[in-house]
């Protein structure tokens, strides 16, 4: 499930992440507290860097606020099940794969070209869109309220939802060398829309094995 480029990945293949990211994000992953080279390098974007404007640059970020806001949820649920630790671990997991999944989309807000122009711009107007974001805000004014099986089914929900469609629609026009480098390892790996469901039975299967 790991998606992240660690620090250890840094000193196995410093050749590859200074080639594609140069010696400033390879010294600071060293030399940093950040957790993963994602993080050095929306941040270093953030401070010197030019986000591509108009809608297609909102789309990536509309995309990531999405992915936060899930993470976000993630994050509270692993709370709520705190008293769970196989439980409090799953959902700590998911959080971090939509933290990456959210920084991935601005990576590619600040690198992505927009020639030729993109064909899927996603905007805030669009009535999906809204009605996404309104359902993230009503499941997390859920969550202390929730079961188990009530946690796992919205899980399920969300990752068959249009958030993974339109984080994998945005991130396949990824047109930047640097940016093709995360999408090639994003690709490589299984899905959450497919890979959710099977982990959720994992999961039943791991509480189920406690209780005996």
């Amino acid at each position: 499930m790991e998606n992240r480029i660690s620090r250890a990945y840094c000193l196995r293949h410093p050749g590859e992440v200074i080639g594609h990211f140069g010696i400033v994000s390879f010294l600071r992953m060293m030399l940093g507290r950040d957790p993963d080279l994602l993080s050095v390098l929306v941040d270093r974007h953030r401070h010197h860097g030019i986000a591509l404007p108009g809608q297609p640059g909102s789309a990536y970020r509309i995309s990531a606020i999405i992915e936060f806001r899930v993470a976000r949820i993630y994050g509270k649920l692993a709370d709520h099940f705190a008293d769970q630790p196989v439980v409090q671990a799953f959902f700590h997991e998911l959080q971090n794969e939509e933290k990456q999944h959210g920084h991935l989309m601005l990576f590619c807000m600040y690198t992505i070209h927009n020639h030729p122009p993109l064909k899927f711009v996603p905007t805030i107007k669009e009535p999906a869109i809204r009605r996404l974001l309104d359902r993230l805000k009503r499941v997390e004014t859920l969550i202390p309220t929730l079961t188990l099986n009530e946690a796992l089914a919205i899980t399920a929900e969300l990752e068959a939802s249009e958030i993974n469609t339109i984080f994998e629609h945005l991130l396949a026009q990824a047109n930047h060398p640097s940016t093709q480098f995360f999408r090639m390892r994003f690709e490589a790996m299984e899905g959450h829309a497919t890979g959710i469901p099977r982990r959720i039975e994992a999961l039943r299967m791991a509480i189920g094995r406690q209780t005996h």
